[in-house]
């Protein structure tokens, strides 16, 4: 069996994103975890099949110079000859939240289980549903389905396409623009909206936050979904008023608990007002509603 290397890099909150998009040029794995009882998170991929150790080598030390990483930052080790991937799908669970049910190919229901189940690969760490910005963005469809049916959705930082495919599991008939800056979040979520039969609902597309061309006041959306992080979230701020209807909505998520009060003051400044928080561990998803002043 082809040898496998498991690569480990410990950074700040901040540089994940560098990491991760790094990273993924050599690995099929790659999950983050984050390190309990410090500011740190750990960022764990395992080698694709072609790829050897000289070329995880020449990845890690552009990070390590890139972000100035210590020796005990980092690790390179060669894994036992065994199908991680396949271990990595059979270690994958289903997950559910509410009315929704995320799985793996691997362990797709068999039989009608009354979930709105979504499909999703094993291996695509971001938006797996098992991080809690992605879980507060899922419970509050679920709450927001018992106050409105939107027609027009833009899921902002798609990932995996996770949160547009709920998005039409709830509203069969709501048209959904997903966004991502990632060229291979953009793929990710072309596939999984083929698996989960909902490529007519979708359009996915690269972008750099939100699209160039306002849309005209009848074109705006009901409903806007962002699942990024605090600086963005702020940076987006006064732009997300030309896209959303006045009366519509936007879920924030991808915050930290001690990063509330400014999200918010931002917000309420451009006419936001708060309809629910959700605390998921020290993660926390926002609802807005926006009335245009």
């Amino acid at each position: 069996m082809t040898k496998r290397w498991q690569i480990n890099i410990k950074v700040l909150q901040k540089d994940i994103d560098i990491v991760s998009e790094r990273l993924e040029s050599c690995t099929d794995v790659l999950s983050t975890f984050e390190l309990n009882g410090t500011e740190f998170w750990e960022i764990s991929g395992i080698t694709k099949p072609t790829s050897d150790k000289g070329e995880a080598n020449v990845v890690v030390r552009e990070l390590v110079q890139q972000l100035n990483l210590q020796p005990t930052d980092f690790s390179i080790e060669m894994l036992p000859d065994r199908d991680w991937l396949a271990e990595n799908r059979a270690s994958f669970p289903c997950l559910s939240y509410g009315r929704f049910l995320i799985h793996g190919s691997h362990n797709r229901p068999k039989t009608a289980n009354g979930y709105l189940n979504i499909e999703l690969e094993a291996g695509r760490a971001f938006g797996s549903g098992s991080h809690e910005s992605t879980a507060g963005c899922l419970l509050s469809l679920l709450y927001l389905f018992k106050i409105m049916s939107p027609k027009r959705i833009m899921d902002l930082g798609c990932g995996s396409g996770i949160l547009s495919i709920a998005s039409v599991k709830l509203w069969p008939s709501v048209k959904t623009l997903a966004l991502d800056i990632d060229y291979d979040a953009v793929e990710t979520t072309l596939e999984n909206i083929k698996v989960n039969k909902v490529w007519r609902q979708v359009r996915c597309e690269h972008s750099n936050g939100f699209p160039r061309v306002r849309p005209g006041t009848s074109k705006k959306y009901d409903l806007i979904v962002a699942n990024i992080l605090a600086q963005p979230l702020v940076a987006l701020a006064p732009h997300s008023t030309s896209f959303l209807r006045s009366g519509g909505y936007i879920v924030l998520s991808g915050l930290l608990e001690t990063q509330e009060r400014e999200i918010l003051a931002v917000y309420n400044s451009l006419g936001f007002r708060i309809v629910s928080r959700k605390r998921l561990k020290e993660w926390t998803t926002f609802i807005l509603k926006y009335k245009r002043t």
